[in-house]
């Protein structure tokens, strides 16, 4: 009798023991990426030079709008350098182009092909806001596009680490940016906020699918939210040549013949 009740005693205890080494493993530490400063001022600096990396982006992708007018799907050849010049052309289910949006110089052109409509004008945000779903400017727009959201031009107030990741917030008097900063100082997601409530300054940009080009990296998927306007525009490259030689006419467009030209300096709202 007596062996017995010392052998139940032991296994309860090992039994706590293995219990609590689970639970422990379950609560891992939140570890950031080793390379990352946790200074908030040398992080936004390795943030901005991580950006510079990718000058050009070109190639094909498929993009998804959904917004209060529903959802819509198309494939597009994309291409921008930075920093401020675009090109967007849009192809229908028969690969035939719908439409080309250019910005180049501070000027925008975009051609309807199915209204036959030429449009014109600065590249301003507002004239972008008539053409496309999100009205952001050609910079936020090349950077986007080229895996760097726009940065708020405030400071640096804090850098909490934490689990694969270290969360810089950037102030600028009412407006707030929260990154999240992952491995090569590349930005995750990125949350702007005007203080006091909804703001049409409101903006989620997420990145996910990171790939090394080279020296530098691009994700493969770029989620853009306006929460004010409830608009998302999904991005997901199909194939992207990065930092390649990008050819200067692509970011000119000219009317054709017989079309309809609308001045978007003149327009109305």
């Amino acid at each position: 009798p007596g062996p017995g009740p010392r052998r139940a005693g032991a296994g309860r205890s090992l039994a706590l023991g293995a219990a609590v080494a689970a639970a422990l493993a379950g609560c891992h530490p939140r570890l950031p990426p080793p390379d990352l400063s946790l200074d908030p001022a040398a992080l936004l600096a390795q943030v901005r030079a991580a950006q510079g990396r990718v000058r050009s982006v070109s190639g094909r992708a498929r993009l998804q709008v959904d917004g209060p007018d529903g959802q819509a799907g198309l494939d597009a050849f994309l291409a921008a350098e930075r920093p401020a010049r675009l090109r967007v052309e849009a192809h229908d289910f028969f690969g035939d182009v719908v439409s080309v949006l250019a910005v180049d110089g501070g000027r925008l052109a975009l051609y309807d092909a199915r209204e036959r409509t030429f449009y014109r004008g600065a590249a301003t945000a507002r004239n972008l806001s008539r053409l496309v779903p999100v009205g952001l400017p050609p910079e936020a727009l090349a950077g986007i596009l080229c895996g760097a959201p726009p940065l708020l031009d405030g400071a640096p107030v804090s850098a909490v680490p934490g689990d694969g990741r270290v969360i810089l917030t950037l102030r600028a008097g009412a407006l707030e940016q929260r990154l999240d900063v992952g491995p090569g100082a590349a930005v995750l997601a990125a949350r702007l906020r005007r203080d006091g409530g909804p703001s049409p300054e409101d903006l989620d940009v997420s990145l996910a699918g990171w790939r090394p080009e080279g020296a530098a990296a691009l994700p493969r998927e770029v989620v853009l939210r306006a929460p004010s306007a409830g608009v998302t525009v999904t991005l997901r490259w199909k194939e992207a040549a990065v930092n390649g030689p990008v050819d200067p006419e692509l970011f000119r467009i000219r009317a054709p013949d017989g079309a309809r030209a609308v001045d978007l300096d003149l327009a109305g709202p």
